[in-house]
């Protein structure tokens, strides 16, 4: 039997909060490690500004590819592909 528009509402709603959730918490854990490294490297006498410009650079290579993962798999962009 086919799904009634307040079902495929209420489990898209769900889909998105369960998306919004992982996102958050791969945010707390990147962060995390991120304090871990930056007291390692303190304690490597590693000067800070050379410290962030090694994250920058791994920020960087990470936003360009997950930048192109959203636009080529994320379910909203072959969505909003269908549309247009």
């Amino acid at each position: 039997m086919a799904m009634t528009p307040a079902q495929i509402n209420a489990d898209l709603a769900k889909a998105f909060r369960c998306y919004a959730s992982k996102q958050r918490r791969a945010g707390l854990v990147l962060g995390n490690r991120l304090a871990v490294l930056r007291q390692e490297a303190a304690l490597a006498h590693l000067d800070p500004r050379e410290f962030e410009q090694m994250a920058r650079a791994h920020l960087d290579i990470t936003d360009t590819r997950m930048r192109s993962d959203v636009a080529t798999f994320h379910p909203v962009a072959a969505i909003a592909g269908e549309a247009s």
